[in-house]
């Protein structure tokens, strides 16, 4: 130690010491307030990014439980057994016996009623005829069920195919419920994360100060304890 040191003639009582102390703590106190700024910024940043992200998804990831639901609420698509009610009487034509009446009538001007193969005609000729009219029944209750089996199975398609469009929607919307409520998770984690750090930097600076500008107290010192140190 100097005698300067001891016996500075402008520092006698420590006055220019004290002013450095202070001088320094108000530096320290200055860079302080800088981190308490920055401290500041970087926690409304943090708001302000979390409040965009539950802005953004927080409705939509809301609805993960409604469309969970509409999900597992639906049944399979179950177009029922296909039923016919249809008979081949239905399609026998009216006019038929008319035509076969006719028909007989038609031969019996014709034939020989005496001849012995008169019988015979008129039985074989009524029951061709009969047998015609029932076959061409038969062709149409055929046709009609054909028609009836086709428009039951193209509204047995677009039943399940509704079911399928429906059911894919529903899964659609709720893996995009689940994809929102993954990021807002992720982006409160980070909330989270962001302002637990900002905390220990606020905690460590503070701490920081606070010891340099205790250090810098006891730092001064009288004549007496710049002369025994």
């Amino acid at each position: 130690m100097s005698w300067y040191d001891v016996f500075d003639p402008g520092d006698v009582f420590g006055l220019q010491q004290g002013r450095r102390v202070s001088n320094a703590n108000s530096s320290i106190q200055k860079a302080q307030d800088k981190a308490d700024a920055a401290s500041s910024a970087n926690r409304d940043l943090y708001n302000q990014f979390y409040n965009k992200t539950q802005s953004t998804y927080g409705d939509t990831a809301a609805k993960v439980d409604d469309y969970l639901k509409n999900l597992e609420g639906m049944k399979a698509y179950d177009p029922g057994k296909f039923e016919y009610t249809g008979d081949v009487n239905d399609f026998y034509s009216k006019a038929a016996d008319l035509r076969i009446k006719n028909a007989m009538n038609n031969l019996r001007e014709s034939s020989d009623i005496f001849s012995s193969d008169y019988q015979d005609a008129m039985a074989a000729k009524q029951q061709a005829m009969a047998s015609e009219e029932w076959d061409k029944a038969y062709d149409r209750y055929m046709r009609d069920r054909s028609q009836t089996a086709n428009e039951w199975q193209m509204n047995a398609n677009a039943g399940q195919q509704a079911y399928q469009n429906t059911y894919g929607k529903n899964k659609d919307l709720l893996g995009i419920a689940q994809g929102a409520q993954d990021n807002l998770m992720n982006a409160y984690g980070n909330y989270v994360n962001n302002m637990a750090n900002q905390n220990n930097i606020d905690t460590q600076n503070y701490a920081n100060m606070v010891q340099q500008m205790a250090a810098n107290e006891n730092s001064k010192k009288g004549i007496l304890g710049r002369l025994f140190g």
